[in-house]
């Protein structure tokens, strides 16, 4: 399975058997699923959230798979309310999509157990609005490279650590670790590191990837930024390659992406770091504004100003008809890079 690519070139990842077998009887356990339980599957099954984030695991424990042509936000809810399905996994992108069509406000979810997003930070607002339509929602984190999934939680722990990702499934270890490997307390956010059955063997054809993102004791890197509360709850700060590092303060752009999704014009936003010749980086957010809304660089930055420090503001604003995403809705950091690079030559 490929990679999404986000930040650099896909990469192969080579899938054992055991991967797939340990993410079903993980999922399976740690999600709580049933063999009642009936599932829309909408995304593309060559990614692996779309394979085996659920279509594994469902099998696994012999529930039921409503499988979808194409991304439709109708055709999803009719399928919810049609097939009475009880429970969904999406990413932020899909679970916002589906959220501003007429249908969320009037959709029959009485049979629905739990909504999970995965695949990048999830904003707290997305969760509440949820929240306020009855439905529990919950976030998991997985890679391509471990399984894919990795954290569990219960229904009550949703709702009592709303934004964390959850606790370890079984037989998954996890570090948080700074820039040496040296494991960091709670608290602290660093690189999350994985070990179990459940991690891959390696990149295709690529050893020197394959060495640069597995320990010679088989942890694997993973290039997210997390901490670790003291339950023992993860919450996601953003991966490793997005950090903005300007006049050495480090930034994390999911911070700043989730602040400025609460003002009422933007639609949705990407914040990437670019070279400077003062600051070394600075941010510069790229703005898809909400239909009929025309929000201003000076409004936005001072919408900001009140919800975050000065330092983490960004520098430019830059506002997009359309933002580069991968199949699987994640939004294409490099290439925003890249445009704005190729603009300012």
């Amino acid at each position: 399975l490929y990679t999404s690519g986000t930040t650099g070139r896909p990469k192969g990842v080579v899938v054992p058997h055991r991967m797939v077998a340990w993410n079903g009887y993980n999922t399976a356990a740690g999600w709580q699923l049933r063999e009642d339980d009936v599932s829309p599957i909408f995304t593309p099954l060559y990614h692996a959230g779309g394979l085996m984030a659920f279509l594994g695991p469902i099998f696994t424990i012999g529930g039921t798979i409503v499988l979808h042509r194409g991304f439709d936000t109708g055709e999803i809810w009719r399928t919810i309310e049609r097939e009475r399905c009880t429970v969904v996994l999406g990413v932020p992108t899909i679970w916002k999509l589906l959220m501003d069509d007429p249908a969320f406000r009037t959709a029959d979810l009485s049979h629905v157990r739990w909504f999970i997003s995965g695949g990048a930070p999830l904003p707290r607002y997305i969760i509440d609005a949820y929240n306020e339509r009855g439905v529990v929602f919950k976030q998991g984190f997985g890679m391509t490279e471990v399984g894919v999934n990795c954290f569990a939680m219960t229904v009550e722990q949703s709702y009592a650590k709303a934004g964390s990702i959850g606790r370890p499934m079984m037989f998954t270890s996890v570090r948080i670790v700074d820039e040496d490997g040296r494991e960091l307390p709670a608290g602290e956010v660093g690189e999350m590191w994985f070990h179990g059955p459940h991690v891959s063997s390696g990149y295709w054809n690529d050893p020197e990837a394959t060495a640069a993102a597995w320990t010679a004791d088989g942890w694997f890197r993973s290039g997210d930024l997390a901490r670790r509360d003291e339950d023992g709850f993860f919450y996601v700060a953003g991966r490793r390659k997005d950090v903005i590092i300007s006049g050495g303060v480090n930034i994390h752009p999911a911070e700043i992406e989730a602040e400025l999704l609460k003002h009422p014009g933007v639609e949705d936003v990407a914040v990437v770091g670019v070279p400077d010749d003062t600051w070394g980086e600075i941010g510069v957010a790229f703005v898809l504004p909400r239909r009929g809304a025309v929000p201003s660089s000076e409004e936005l930055a001072g919408f900001l100003s009140r919800l975050l420090a000065r330092y983490k503001l960004p520098k430019v604003f830059v506002f997009v008809e359309d933002l580069p995403r991968t199949p699987y809705g994640k939004i294409v950091k490099g290439a925003l890079r890249e445009r704005f690079l190729e603009d300012r030559e």
